[in-house]
């Protein structure tokens, strides 16, 4: 009998989940809100062929099973006992976690230490362990670790400017997330392009977003830190902000430990700024219609990518190559066309003609004067998950 994985991706404002046998994807399904008439939608891949559906939100809360049922409906299993490995994506801080490993006891352990860390996702993630554990029993899952392509960092940018003792005792430092995203990208750029640019930025923008500086196929910087709270502005995440900020709106708003967390994780942001969504297709559409807070929200947005982007101009000594992926990097020319447009001075430039045609597709979206090659490139955090998953589980 062909042995078959099951690959779990919740991200920060999706579900994914995928049945491979060994590196071959058999059927992949993503849940997520779409931009207008259903609730939820479910968005199903097998064979090549694509299938679209609306579905409730009971149905994207229970998503695991809904997912498992999807997957029996259409024969790709017959019963969950054909699974022989599970992996999925942690994102969470701390050495521990740099690295891909089977979830065990001691594990779980490590995780329950650090759930109010990163709410956004470690809570769920979590919660998605034990449900697993539930429904399949003894098969071994795989956490794969989203910071460990980032391990690489050398001290002088990983450490913060905190006492020693505090940050050794603590295991402070930045961690970087998306690792799995930038390795896939990567993967593709060896099997396509037979080679890696040696000055490399990648610029993952989803609801989650980071930008990572890559020399000869290596993290040297990453816009995400400690938590995938640094960084960049995102949908409602507060990216950079001054650490006396944090203290004054404790002390304003009387909110501590998980209620601040919340309030940086899931109410600041592109949220936070317009007071009206955390979509960047809604906040067009406002912008638009002349909504001066969403204008405000996607050009505090634009800002914050290109001077990150300027920053490893620098650091990078140099650029070959500026890679778009992710949600909103993959689908949306408007923003890319925004971000490179504030760029030509470092000698990125883009035809707009191929950029308005490349949504939701690889795309080399390159003027013919641009000194820096520009990509849109599809990330496959899922085929990297499984790649990840059997290598562990060596089989």
């Amino acid at each position: 009998m062909e042995k078959k994985y099951l690959i779990v991706n919740s991200g920060s404002a999706s579900e994914k989940y995928a049945i491979y046998a060994k590196e071959k994807c058999l059927a992949f399904l993503h849940l997520e809100k779409p931009e207008t008439g259903c609730d939820y939608i479910s968005t199903l891949y097998v064979d090549g062929k694509k299938d679209e559906k609306c579905i409730t939100e009971k149905e994207f809360k229970d998503s695991l099973n809904y997912g498992i049922s999807t997957f029996k409906t259409i024969g790709v299993i017959s019963s969950k006992e054909e699974i022989v490995g599970i992996g999925i994506r942690i994102v969470a801080p701390g050495k521990y976690f740099q690295g891909d490993k089977v979830i065990d006891k001691a594990y779980e352990k490590e995780i329950k230490n650090i759930l109010q860390d990163t709410p956004l996702h470690i809570l769920p993630t979590y919660e998605k362990i034990l449900l697993l554990r539930k429904i399949f029993k003894n098969i071994p899952i795989v956490g794969v670790s989203d910071s460990d392509f980032h391990s690489t960092i050398s001290e002088k940018v990983s450490n913060y400017g905190l006492p020693s003792q505090d940050s050794e005792k603590y295991n402070i430092k930045k961690y970087g997330y998306h690792g799995i995203s930038i390795e896939s990208i990567l993967n593709k750029l060896r099997l396509e392009k037979n080679s890696i640019p040696s000055k490399l930025i990648v610029c993952h923008i989803g609801s989650g977003v980071s930008i990572t500086a890559i020399k000869d196929g290596k993290s040297i910087d990453t816009s995400m830190g400690f938590t995938p709270l640094e960084g960049v502005i995102m949908a409602t995440r507060a990216g950079d902000i001054d650490p006396g900020i944090v203290a004054f709106i404790s002390e304003k708003l009387g909110l501590k430990g998980k209620k601040l967390k919340d309030y940086l994780n899931k109410k600041c942001g592109l949220l936070g700024i317009s007071e009206k969504s955390s979509d960047v297709r809604d906040l067009l559409k406002m912008e638009k219609e002349g909504d001066i807070k969403s204008k405000l929200a996607l050009d505090m947005y634009v800002y914050r990518l290109q001077k990150y982007i300027g920053s490893y101009f620098v650091v990078l000594g140099g650029l070959d190559t500026i890679i778009f992926t992710a949600t909103v990097g993959e689908r949306s020319f408007i923003m890319r066309e925004r971000i490179c447009r504030g760029l030509e001075i470092l000698g990125i430039k883009i035809d707009i003609e191929k950029n308005n045609k490349s949504e939701g597709i690889d795309a080399d979206i390159t003027a013919t004067d641009s000194k820096i090659s520009v990509l849109v490139l599809k990330t496959n955090e899922m085929d990297q998950i499984a790649r990840d998953t059997v290598s562990i589980l060596g089989s």
